[in-house]
Parts: C-alpha cells; sequence; structure tokens
C-alpha cells in the first residue's frame, strides 16, 4: 500500500510524529490513497479511501509507518 501511496496517492503534507510522549520524533510525510476494494458484506467492490503516514531514513529504508486507516 505504501508504494501505491506514492505512486498514485495524492500529498497531504509533511509533519513531526512521535511514537510515544518519550518516544523518538520522525518526520514524516503523509499521503491519501483511494483504491477499489472487495467488501465482504456488500458483495461488491467500492471505493476505500486510506490515509498513509510514514517516514524514510536517509539510506531510504522505511523508519516508521505510523498510520495507514481508512480516512
Amino acid at each position: 500500500m505504501l508504494k501505491q501511496a506514492l505512486s498514485n496517492g495524492r500529498y497531504v503534507n509533511s509533519e513531526w510524529c512521535v511514537q510515544k510522549p518519550t518516544g523518538p520524533w520522525a518526520a514524516c510525510d503523509s499521503y491519501s490513497l483511494a483504491r477499489m476494494e472487495w467488501i465482504e458484506n456488500a458483495g461488491k467492490e467500492l471505493p476505500c479511501n486510506y490515509y498513509v503516514k510514514f517516514a524514510i531514513n536517509k539510506a531510504g529504508k522505511l523508519l516508521l509507518l505510523v498510520s495507514c486507516h481508512l480516512s
């Protein structure tokens, strides 16, 4: 989903995020991603909008996936 957010999603903003009150801070980018998904209870595909927030370190490795949920 992260790859989809980066290639097909819409950039929302950048913000500082902290995991816990005493945890490390990370510079995160957030994206919104809309995609069709099969919804079992509805018995059909419906559009789902996700909010994805993450941080990447200097080496390009994913440090932290802060949030990935339906918007």
